[in-house]
């Protein structure tokens, strides 16, 4: 059994992600991941993160290694740290943009990559065994615990430097989730000469993520178009709890979703000549919009699965610098080879200021059709996906979209849901298929519940 969800270890902490898997975590990274080398860990802001960071460090420390505690910082920001400070690999504890009272475990290897599956599968056994490690080091082989909290100034300092252009003069409003961003994304937008507005920026353990950050944008929207006299902002940007997404908000206060993001990234690349293979890297979630915006100026979208692990996988494959998704993991692989939502933010007003157009004239680059994503709550969704009636349900939709649109049904690797995604010529239709899907899902979900 592999504990590893599409990103790491999940669940509702101290219920189902308990202290007792993190210290068993920890231990079968001292055990097996780089053995000599310090290992780190890092969280975001939730109150569960110092318990599941205790455990962690006692794992680890009691295999003999040491491990650095590098505090509140973001998930690409531990990546990157990693592989910059030479370390045998690290964990962020994080659930990203779950609510406060959900946590998750993430293992880097040295390479500040996510570890691959086999590996998630020699830890997940390990994790579930009975009995003990076996002979543990005493006296002075012990591992210590080393502090870590100011390195992540070199994270920031890295950060700083990816913009070409000056950033000087830039009225930006940010969103930091009441995350990990939130001790970090305003000094470096500061520091480049910006003008910086920040909302949700005072974490309490509880409130991350709460009608806040990439997933709840009208708070930032709202704060766009009311403005301040004589000084618009010319853009909004909204992080993640645990910083590897991020959304826009145009100088008029509308969306742009990872799928604009990537086109007017992927536009600027091809300007100057640096898109590798003229090609993106998307999911087959990425909007049908992106995929003709591409093809007007001979760039290729190629699909993978869900998950930024595959879209990294695809790229390194390939060669390609530039893939993401639409939820907002964006990869510039050329400059970071994980999702990073401070740098998304900060490449993109680099290629705004390079374009002298406006973020909404950007923005209206890319024509999104009608597409809409719904969850609904499942007892077991990966049973539930692969009920007959719901297979026969998703076959009659795709029936009635050939050459119109599209349908997903997928579980979530992340939460106990069902994602269902339509995409069609007009929002009626896709109105009339969601709720079409939503009944016999819900219907068939009962029935399970019932033991039918």
């Amino acid at each position: 059994m592999n504990l590893f969800g599409t990103d790491g270890i999940r669940g509702v902490a101290n219920a189902e992600l308990t202290c007792e898997i993190a210290f068993r975590l920890g231990r079968a990274m001292g055990t097996y991941l780089s053995p000599g080398m310090d290992l780190c860990v890092g969280k975001d802001t939730r109150v569960s993160g110092d318990m599941l960071e205790a455990a962690i460090v006692a794992g680890a420390t009691s295999t003999g290694r040491n491990i650095l505690r590098l505090g509140v910082i973001t998930t690409p920001g531990l990546s990157f740290l990693v592989k910059d400070l030479g370390l045998g690999g690290g964990v962020m504890i994080s659930a990203s943009h779950n609510p406060a009272e959900y946590n998750g475990l993430k293992v880097f290897g040295p390479d500040g990559k996510k570890i691959p599956d086999e590996t998630e599968c020699r830890f997940s056994e390990f994790i579930l065994a009975q009995g003990d490690a076996g002979a543990l080091p005493i006296g002075p082989s012990v591992g210590r615990v080393l502090p870590g909290e100011a390195l992540v100034i070199r994270y920031a300092h890295f950060l700083e430097k990816a913009p070409q252009e000056r950033l000087s003069g830039l009225r930006v409003a940010l969103d930091t989730a009441n995350g990990a961003t939130s001790s970090i994304a305003p000094g470096v937008w500061r520091n480049l000469g910006a003008s910086v507005t920040v909302i949700n920026d005072t974490p309490d353990g509880v409130n991350i993520n709460r009608g806040c950050g990439s997933t709840h944008l009208d708070s930032l929207s709202e704060l766009v178009r009311s403005g301040k006299p004589g000084l618009p902002f010319h853009v909004g940007f909204a992080y993640d709890g645990d910083g590897d997404r991020c959304l826009v908000v145009d100088e008029n206060g509308d969306v742009l979703d990872g799928d604009h993001i990537m086109a007017i990234l992927a536009l600027d690349m091809a300007d100057r000549g640096v898109l590798s293979g003229n090609t993106v890297v998307g999911t087959v979630m990425s909007n049908y919009g992106l995929e003709e915006c591409l093809r007007q100026r001979d760039i290729v979208l190629e699909r993978t699965p869900v998950g930024d692990r595959y879209v990294l996988e695809k790229m390194e494959e390939r060669g390609f610098k530039l893939g993401g998704e639409q939820s907002g993991h964006i990869i510039v692989r050329d400059v970071l080879w994980a999702g990073d939502g401070i740098l998304t933010s900060l490449l993109l007003a680099d290629a705004v200021v390079r374009s002298g157009k406006t973020v909404s004239e950007l923005g209206r680059l890319m024509n999104s059709i009608p597409q809409t994503l719904v969850n609904v709550r499942a007892g077991s969704p990966k049973a539930l996906v692969e009920r007959e009636a719901v297979r026969l349900a998703v076959q009659k939709i795709q029936g009635d979209l050939t050459g119109k649109g599209r349908v997903l049904v997928r579980p979530s690797g992340t939460e106990p849901v069902v994602r269902i995604m339509v995409e069609a010529e007009d929002s009626q239709t896709v109105r009339a298929c969601i709720e079409y899907l939503e009944e016999v899902i819900r219907r068939e979900d009962h029935s399970m519940q019932e033991g039918k």
